[in-house]
């Protein structure tokens, strides 16, 4: 049986792409979610909230299309890059990768410690 692809429209898979989009304009050392909303014009605590899944809200939406210029909203509520440059493509595919490398990193020791105690 064929392996179903994530349904785009899961407030995980919107807050993935968040986490992208901070990712490559911010970084992600440590504060790079506040400077990321404080350069966006966005609460801390929201933007912390959305990048946890909870549902991304249309206006929100808008004012980080209009913030982050290239940034659609097929792109932020359905994953579709086919609109965007492919510099902008590029950019983010590239911030993705990061973003699973560093959290398979983040998950990694957790697994170290356990198998280490056996």
């Amino acid at each position: 049986m064929a392996k179903l692809s994530p349904n785009p429209l899961d407030n995980h898979e919107i807050a993935r792409r968040l986490r992208m989009l901070r990712h490559m304009i911010s970084g992600s050392e440590q504060g790079s979610q506040l400077r990321f909303a404080n350069r966006v014009g966005i609460e801390y605590r929201r933007w912390n909230n959305f990048e946890r899944g909870h549902p991304l809200p249309r206006d929100m939406a808008v004012h980080l299309i209009r913030a982050i210029p290239g940034i659609t909203l097929d792109w932020l509520y359905l994953g579709r890059d086919d609109s965007l440059t492919v510099k902008l493509q590029r950019e983010l595919r590239e911030a993705g990768n990061a973003l699973t490398l560093l959290e398979e990193g983040n998950a990694g020791p957790s697994r170290k410690a356990t198998s280490s105690v056996r």
